[in-house]
């Protein structure tokens, strides 16, 4: 089994045969000094927080795939042998973007837009794109220039935006009969035998989602999705 990449969050391992496993690690994001899914630096470790994205990532792809929604989700790696933390998905092609489904003005949109909108404004299911580049911060780009540069067709931008749109009304209400509440959602497509599929994980590190108006922490969804706080 051969490391092919390390990210934040997690560790990315080839099985041959056109699969991955995805092993998921203890760091935590955030902005001086404060843990933040939506941030793009690691300011820690949290014991616990790679199996509690682990189980997150578990349920969501599971309850995905269970209404209709393609990913590349396969299997545990627990089940399958190959240790804690891990979930084996299809290898896909990926586009080189964050994908953000906004329900409520939060994060960054709030430092962009701060002048003309307040902390958890409502939001229409507003869809934005930032580029999957590390060392540039994941910065906003604009559908235009994601064409103009040749990284997203126009067929493929319409066909993510409808796919982030769907899936989020429908953990929203999903969440909602929890008692939770859905700020915004990031998600991350690839392209695996042929169609458009969502990859990487769902979990706390890839939402913002609250509960009596407080904000969990990404290790608390997972707690909160089972009913235990």
């Amino acid at each position: 089994m051969q490391k092919v990449y390390e990210g934040k969050t997690k560790e990315v391992y080839s099985l041959g045969k056109g699969l991955l496993l995805l092993r998921f690690k203890d760091t935590v994001t955030g902005e001086e000094g404060r843990i933040d899914p939506g941030a793009n630096q690691v300011i820690g470790e949290i014991e616990g927080k790679g199996q509690a994205s682990f189980r997150a990532s578990l349920y969501f792809f599971h309850l995905l795939q269970e209404n209709g929604f393609p990913t590349h989700f396969v299997a545990s790696g627990e089940e399958e042998g190959y240790g804690p933390k891990s979930m084996i998905v299809k290898e896909a092609r990926a586009h080189p973007l964050e994908v953000i489904c906004r329900r409520k003005a939060w994060g960054s949109f709030v430092r962009r837009y701060g002048r003309y909108i307040s902390e958890g404004a409502p939001l229409p299911y507003l869809v934005e794109f930032t580029l999957k580049d590390d060392e540039r911060g994941d910065p906003f780009i604009t559908e235009e220039v994601l064409k103009i540069l040749g990284i997203a067709s126009e067929e493929a931008i319409q066909e993510m935006k409808e796919m982030a749109r769907r899936v989020a009304v429908f953990l929203e209400e999903h969440l909602s009969n929890k008692g939770l509440e859905l700020l915004d959602l990031k998600l991350e497509f690839g392209e695996a035998e042929g169609k458009l599929v969502i990859i990487d994980e769902i979990s706390g590190d890839c939402m913002r989602v609250r509960k009596g108006g407080r904000l969990l922490l990404p290790h608390e969804l997972v707690l909160a999705l089972e009913g235990k706080i």
